[in-house]
């Protein structure tokens, strides 16, 4: 076998494999999800609500939505996982808040609620009761509980 064939070769090879890295890198970059994006300046991130329960029993949880929290417009996005995701009660729902990456927000309103006696008596239990809901933001679990310092009581009135 000349040089020039082997040459040849290892050059066709190179190129080959230049080719099919560059390819990897292009998909790898078209697949990337919330658990490893980079965000850029003001781009759009998704806040994932997922469940709610009592701090006392986390075995016991609930549906994000099953509380008279604000809720999305329409048919909101579903991420599903596999099946111990779903064995463990997790349902992520989109919560269409609009949040934008490194971009300071003022103080707003997110939505108005009207709650009647029923909704009260629901959001009472549920502080009572010490609940605590889970977000997730991109690959970040962000658990927030309703639990007040015994000295402060609370009244909500319809």
């Amino acid at each position: 076998m000349s040089s020039a064939t082997v040459r040849s070769f290892s050059l066709v090879t190179f190129r080959f494999r230049f080719r099919f890295l560059f390819l990897l890198l292009l998909s790898a970059a078209a697949l990337a999800s919330e658990s490893d994006h980079r965000y850029q300046q003001a781009e759009k991130v998704t806040l994932w609500v997922n469940k709610v329960g009592p701090y006392n029993n986390p075995q016991e949880t609930y549906n994000y939505y099953s509380l008279p929290f604000c809720h999305p417009n329409g048919n909101p996005a579903h991420k599903w996982g596999g099946l111990g995701e779903v064995l463990g009660g997790n349902e992520l729902i989109e919560s269409q808040i609009d949040i934008k990456f490194q971009k300071n927000v003022d103080r707003g309103t997110i939505c108005h609620l009207d709650l009647d006696e029923g909704k009260v008596k629901q959001l009472k239990d549920a502080i009572e009761n010490n609940y605590w809901f889970e977000f997730f933001v991109g690959m970040f679990c962000i658990v927030y509980s309703l639990v007040f310092p015994m000295k402060w009581s609370i009244e909500i009135s319809a």
